[in-house]
């Protein structure tokens, strides 16, 4: 890891920068903290850092004369500035000393982690550390000798590992300490492990506010396997969303729920609309406990399947389990709020819409302003305070291709660039562009650019 100083005479600035960032997502640690330039200087004379983050007015050895003494120790020093003074000339001659980012309090810690990101792009750019090739490549290429070579580097000399994922905000520490750990998504981590750790839990993750779910596998498993087991997995470290109580998930029976999917099935396609919304209220009383996350995720499909709901293609599909329980939060507001849909579609799905050119203006604005974050035809409809269905008819009309074609061509444009300008690992552009889990990510930029992000990078 590369190593991180901090140095502000506000105490309460430099707790909350150590608090704010994901330091080891960055592959990085904070070493060492301090509240003026002469203790700085005093403890680069014993100890090497990496990268430092200095403000400007510090009693005593300001920040940017810190920046000129620290370069000269270190050219390759990653400097990054935090002032509470916007004046020019302040920029101006922190870029004459090579700093690679100028923060104004009070500070935003996305343009912090941008900047720390570039420090650490650059630092292995220049040679300070080799770059390995992404581990979910290897995953996913599904080469034995390959991934065995790859994870005997993290010290994982065996031929069949155990696997999990856990969701949540934090990582559990004898999950993480039992192998090497993976960053999937958005609040998933995968471990491959060389014993099996999560039998230990028991129903410690009860009452964890941050651990939502942890899902695994009791076999050992041959490496090749490992990416598919990740997404197995997942599955069943999102089974809270239905259950509705953070638990350890190793199994999932998902034919339980054929019942009540045949009966969805069957009115979605006679088009009984009541009796439908009549089934989803019955499924939340009595009928939780047969279903899993995916056959959540196969009863919302069913209904956005209607002729009544699309165009050529649905934009109201839930593509991934992650985009599911972003989407609701739980099954109970899942099905409340289909049978919102259909109380708003099926009466609005008649007659002519006016459409107008301001109108779509707007639309597209917010969509080009959100893309990258949370964004589905529910939350554009809710933003402009519009129907979905008439969103959606307006955006196909006015563009030729539906509003989730349009959205992943957008993210895929940035995840092409880059792949092609940073060396950045697939998660952090997965999740920078707006996907939320890699695996996700993988698939479609697979169908979309007829290649996986790895190839597409070698062949760029």
């Amino acid at each position: 890891m590369f190593r991180v100083l901090i140095a502000d005479d506000e105490n309460s600035v430099v707790q909350s920068l150590v608090c704010s960032i994901a330091w080891e997502e960055l592959g990085l640690e904070v070493a060492h903290t301090a509240s003026d330039g002469a203790a700085v200087l005093e403890y680069v004379e014993r100890e090497e850092i990496d990268i430092a983050i200095l403000d400007i007015r510090m009693p005593g050895v300001n920040g940017l004369e810190l920046c000129s003494l620290l370069r000269q120790k270190n050219e390759r020093i990653q400097l990054i500035i935090a002032s509470g003074y916007a004046e020019f000339a302040y920029a101006e001659k922190a870029i004459q000393y090579g700093v690679i980012g100028y923060c104004l309090k009070p500070l935003d810690y996305v343009q912090v982690t941008r900047f720390l990101r570039r420090a650490v792009h650059n630092l292995r750019r220049d040679g300070h550390v080799a770059d390995r090739e992404d581990p979910m490549e290897i995953l996913e290429r599904r080469d034995e000798n390959e991934i065995q070579e790859c994870l005997s580097r993290f010290g994982l000399e065996q031929e069949r590992y155990f696997v999990a994922v856990s969701s949540g905000e934090r990582k559990p520490d004898v999950l993480e300490t039992a192998g090497i750990s993976v960053r999937l998504g958005r609040g998933q981590w995968g471990y491959i492990m060389r014993t099996d750790r999560v039998g230990q839990l028991g129903d410690k993750v009860t009452g964890q506010p941050d651990w939502s779910g942890i899902g695994y596998i009791q076999q050992a498993l041959s490496g090749e396997l490992v990416y598919e087991a990740f997404e197995e997995c997942i599955a069943r470290a999102f089974q809270y969303f239905v259950d509705g109580e953070n638990k350890v998930c190793d199994h999932l029976d998902e034919w339980r729920a054929n019942r009540w999917l045949d009966g969805i099935q069957k009115k979605v396609a006679a088009s009984q609309w009541d009796s439908l919304k009549h089934m989803l209220e019955e499924i939340g009383q009595k009928g939780r406990e047969d279903f899993t996350v995916r056959s959540a995720l196969r009863l919302c499909n069913m209904i956005f399947a209607h002729s009544l709901f699309q165009s050529e293609e649905n934009d109201s599909y839930i593509y991934s389990i992650e985009q599911l329980v972003n989407t609701y939060g739980d099954f109970t507001e899942m099905l409340r709020q289909l049978c919102c849909f259909l109380d708003e579609n099926v009466s609005g799905a008649e007659g002519e819409q006016n459409f107008t050119n301001g109108t779509f203006l707007k639309l597209m604005r917010y969509i080009n302003d959100n893309y990258r974050n949370e964004i589905s035809l529910t939350s554009a409809a809710q933003a402009m305070n519009m129907n979905s269905n008439y969103i959606s008819q307006l955006f196909k009309k006015e563009t030729g291709i539906t509003f989730v074609h349009y959205i992943t061509q957008k993210r895929l444009e940035d995840a092409r660039e880059l792949l092609t300008t940073t060396k950045k690992p697939l998660t952090d552009i997965a999740l920078e562009v707006g996907f939320n889990d890699t695996f996700h990510f993988i698939k479609t930029f697979k169908k979309y650019v007829g290649m996986t992000p790895g190839q597409y990078r070698t062949n760029n």
